[in-house]
């Protein structure tokens, strides 16, 4: 009897992790009755990872109604895990107490890129006040420690958004207070007063870009094209960033250095922001994935691991799950499959060149419009797992 290990991230505007694990399993429990089949949905700090990770640590799932990136009222879910029900090596992992309550906390929720049409993208006017609303509220309910995703995000406001929720004031030249402060209006702040600030437990925010806030790798020339920023704003941008870290540094002396440390451009700086003033440490998002759901071990005990996402190229190889989860496979010398809703001929030469026993196949239909693909994607990905001959599979 073989055992399977289907571990699949999302396809972005189609099918979530789950939808994507339940689908191979459906397929795999047809084809192969008499085999077994592992689920583990993966996360990358954006969609999903507040309901995936809660569920598998059988904590409580709750929501609040905050403002979304754009100031629309929304439903945000957050997450509560009893520390005890984590596995020792998560508790090590993130340096958890051995025992309390851990906050689950996805930005996505609040300021995901995703909620936005192309017409509403523009880092200028986006804000990450939502996701300080939710991290205000999961203080609250008394956890130990938060725990952080900032995937997926549409915003490039060093947090400062997410700060004034948490009780940051932000002052005008004529002492008038700027409410939900987009980057937009920064140009009129004169003074901020963090007497008001919300008191946070430690939080440990799941990050796998390491940009620092400024510069060409930074934060702004790197992923605000993406959020709807032309590349002719850029430098103004980052001069307004700098003006406004001007202002801060009445608070905190060394803002200008704490910008240069690695990971304090991810999603568009809120991490930098929080830990001017909360402690905020980084982690590895796939190596806190891994240990969550102990992959290494799930790796060993299968026989064929599938994995797949939206799209598998070159970002890919950067380290994000169904990458990772090849890799490891391909050490172990475990056959695997990457299901991508379409694949990039020079990452897939790659692939095939370093990695034996691992197929890369596109689900989607290139002479299909993308959203065609998008809308039958369920159709498309079980009907091409289905026709799959699983040439390294020893039954």
């Amino acid at each position: 009897m073989a055992h399977f290990l289907v571990a699949c991230d999302k396809c972005k505007g189609s099918l979530s992790a789950f939808e994507m694990c339940n689908l191979a399993e459906s397929v795999l429990s047809e084809r192969f009755p008499t085999s077994g089949v592992t689920k583990v949905p993966l996360t990358d700090g954006g969609e999903g990872f507040c309901e995936i990770l809660t569920r598998s640590a059988q904590g409580v799932l709750d929501s609040i109604e905050v403002l979304d990136s754009v100031g629309s009222k929304k439903k945000a879910q957050y997450g509560i895990c009893d520390v005890e029900k984590l596995s020792p090596k998560v508790i090590k992992f993130l340096n958890l107490p051995s025992s309390g309550n851990l906050g689950i906390v996805e930005m996505a929720q609040a300021a995901g890129l995703a909620d936005l049409p192309e017409s509403n993208r523009n880092p200028w006017e986006t804000s990450t006040f939502g996701v300080g609303q939710i991290l205000k509220k999961v203080a609250e309910c008394g956890v130990d420690v938060i725990l952080l995703g900032i995937g997926g995000s549409s915003t490039n406001d060093i947090g400062i958004g997410a700060l004034n929720a948490l009780g940051l004031s932000l002052k005008s030249r004529d002492n008038n207070e700027i409410s939900f402060p987009i980057p937009s209006a920064w140009k009129n702040v004169a003074g901020i007063f963090i007497d008001g600030l919300a008191s946070l437990p430690p939080i440990r925010i799941a990050c796998d870009v390491d940009n620092q806030l400024l510069g060409h790798q930074g934060a702004t020339a790197q992923y605000g094209p993406q959020k709807g920023l032309h590349d002719r704003e850029i430098e103004q941008f980052e001069e307004q960033i700098k003006e406004i870290l001007n202002i801060i540094e009445s608070h905190r002396i060394d803002v200008f250095e704490l910008s240069k440390v690695k990971g304090s451009g991810a999603a568009g700086g809120i991490g930098f922001g929080l830990s001017i003033f909360y402690e905020v440490s980084l982690v590895h998002g796939f190596d806190l994935i891994s240990s969550w759901f102990e992959i290494d071990q799930k790796i060993e005990e299968a026989d064929y691991v599938i994995t797949g996402e939206g799209r598998f190229d070159q970002t890919s190889l950067s380290g994000k799950g169904p990458y990772e989860i090849i890799r490891l496979s391909n050490l172990k010398e475990t056959p695997s499959l990457v299901m991508a809703g379409s694949v990039d001929s020079k990452t897939a030469r790659e692939i095939s060149g370093n990695f034996t026993g691992c197929d890369l196949i596109p689900f989607g239909r290139s002479d299909w419009s993308l959203d065609e693909n998008l809308s039958r994607a369920n159709q498309n990905f079980t009907e091409t797992l289905e026709r799959y001959g699983f040439p390294n599979l020893n039954l």
